[in-house]
């Protein structure tokens, strides 16, 4: 006899796997076209290809009516901070490996935590601000600063997670009585339209390999945004939050076999730490029922189901 766990959570724990690894396939198929075509192009048929799927859902959902109502200025900062996300992430991916980009990235639960006291006026105690600074070690244990292995491009990286963050600190103040289909939806109008822009200017004719991956990665980001919507509706906090690290993983194993980067000690260790300090802050939350970084781990105004 299955337990309960089985019956209830552990499809939708496995799913929300699945969603987070589809997401470092899509960025291993960014990184590979990036070195080739401007970002803007890599961001515009990405988005414009994640809309199908999406569209598809919103339909099956019948959640057209709800996007009737927004508000600009919240979806305007949001897609505007998730674009320089998006397009620092790509570039930075030409220099980076998987593994050391992941390593950056979640930092952003960390940048939450501070946001949330400066940004939102939320009182965080020197536990979780003990754990924010743990995890800014793991950063500098993974990336290795005084390497000879260093990057430099490692700096730009941390923009990225600047920006994401940002923009989750922006729907938590002005933006929770938001549609999540709006988010879906506008989020990806808004990428297709500052990366129109550009394209204008950097528009480069694709072999058929390229635009074919090209759109498969956009199918599979939008796959993955549906996958781990679900997995996060059926879920509570803590276990679905957690089960983004996978990311750190499959970046070290999808690098190693597609681009032949080998993790090192430093990577492995530094992102012990990261992990680490981020899993601590969300069960810290949960406990104090925060839900700052537990919550924007989730889909935008997704409600958190109880635990």
């Amino acid at each position: 006899m299955k337990s309960a766990f089985e019956r209830s959570y552990l499809p939708y724990f496995i799913l929300s796997l699945i969603g987070y690894s589809i997401y470092v396939i899509m960025d291993a198929i960014c990184k590979k076209l990036i070195g080739t075509y401007h970002v803007s192009q890599i961001v515009f048929i990405n988005s414009l290809f994640a809309l199908v799927p999406i569209s598809l859902f919103v339909t099956y959902k019948k959640g057209w009516k709800q996007i009737k109502k927004f508000n600009l200025k919240v979806q305007i900062a949001r897609g505007l901070c998730n674009f320089l996300a998006m397009t620092i992430f790509f570039i930075s991916s030409h220099y980076l490996s998987l593994i050391s980009l992941y390593s950056i990235v979640f930092i952003a639960p960390l940048l939450l935590t501070m946001g949330a006291n400066f940004f939102l006026g939320e009182k965080v105690g020197w536990r979780r601000y003990s754990a924010v600074i743990v995890g800014f070690i793991g950063v500098v244990v993974s990336i290795n600063p005084l390497g000879e292995t260093y990057n430099k491009f490692a700096l730009l990286a941390l923009l990225s997670p600047f920006f994401a963050a940002t923009g989750w600190l922006i729907i938590k103040k002005y933006g929770e009585e938001e549609s999540i289909y709006s988010f879906m939806v506008y989020g990806k109008i808004f990428l297709i339209f500052c990366s129109g822009i550009l394209l204008i200017y950097f528009f480069k004719q694709e072999s058929r390999y390229d635009l074919f991956l090209n759109i498969i990665s956009g199918l599979i980001r939008g796959l993955g945004i549906l996958l781990t919507f679900i997995a996060a509706s059926k879920l509570p906090s803590s276990l679905f939050a957690p089960t983004q690290y996978v990311q750190v993983f499959s970046g070290a194993v999808i690098g190693y076999l597609y681009f032949g980067d080998i993790p090192t000690l430093n990577n492995f260790f530094g992102n012990l730490l990261i992990i680490g300090a981020g899993i601590y802050i969300i069960f810290r939350e949960l406990k104090l029922s925060k839900n700052i970084v537990s919550k924007s781990i989730r889909p935008a105004v997704l409600p958190i189901k109880k635990d």
